[in-house]
């Protein structure tokens, strides 16, 4: 192990044991780390942004406009055509630092629209193609090799098939056929919640035996 990781243990399991601290209630230590913590993430968000965002699409789009007149149209055409989208986003940025100013705050609209749009549709793409189709997918390919995943297939068919009709927008009689279908989808809909926590609780356990190894390590340093 070399100093620098050497040092990054000693420092984590410290870290850590400030915010185990909160154990004992409120306490100076805990706000601490949690300020380091606040402070450290937002310095390499802002390094991030500027590195990998500002300076790579869009200060080098633009500045490559400079040997646009060197290369061939093809090329030129690529370059051209980064240096307008990077101009777009640099003016969409620009607009909204105008949030900063509530007397002006109506010019960064447009900026806050875009966001709230690119962001639904990638919400809602990542949802339909990430989640929905593959479980789709993987439902319809109904080719079991076994009688036991005949059964998975058939359930996970029936409780997704239940879960969405749950969520239809119709008002259901107490008693009748849509009623028992939403008892049904949200019996799926549970059983889908307490998995997630679970698996959520697995990984904290996971995380925390982690956490204490690494303070084990640490003093192992410090003895040394």
């Amino acid at each position: 192990m070399t100093p620098a990781d050497q040092i990054g243990t000693i420092v984590g399991a410290v870290c850590t044991l400030l915010i185990l601290s909160y154990l004992l209630g409120d306490n100076f230590l805990y706000r601490l780390a949690t300020h380091i913590l606040v402070g450290a993430g937002a310095g390499y968000i802002f390094a991030v942004v500027i590195g990998s965002v500002f300076v790579s699409l869009v200060a080098q789009p633009i500045l490559a406009l400079q040997t646009a007149g060197s290369v061939s149209p093809e090329q030129r055409t690529v370059i051209v055509t980064n240096a307008i989208v990077a101009g777009i986003g640099l003016l969409l940025g620009i607009l909204l630092l105008f949030k900063l100013r509530p007397r002006w705050a109506f010019v960064g609209n447009a900026s806050v629209g875009y966001l709230i749009g690119v962001g639904a549709a990638v919400a809602l793409g990542g949802a339909l193609f990430g989640t929905l189709a593959p479980q789709i997918e993987a439902t319809a390919k109904a080719s079991a090799t076994s009688a036991t995943d005949s059964v998975l297939t058939v359930i996970a068919l029936v409780g997704t098939l239940f879960t969405l009709a749950s969520f239809g927008f119709y008002r259901a009689a107490r008693g009748g056929i849509l009623s028992g279908v939403n008892a049904i989808g949200r019996f799926f809909l549970s059983i889908a919640l307490g998995a997630t926590f679970a698996l959520v609780y697995v990984a904290s356990v996971s995380l925390l035996i982690d956490r204490t190894q690494a303070v084990v390590d640490a003093l192992r340093l410090i003895v040394k």
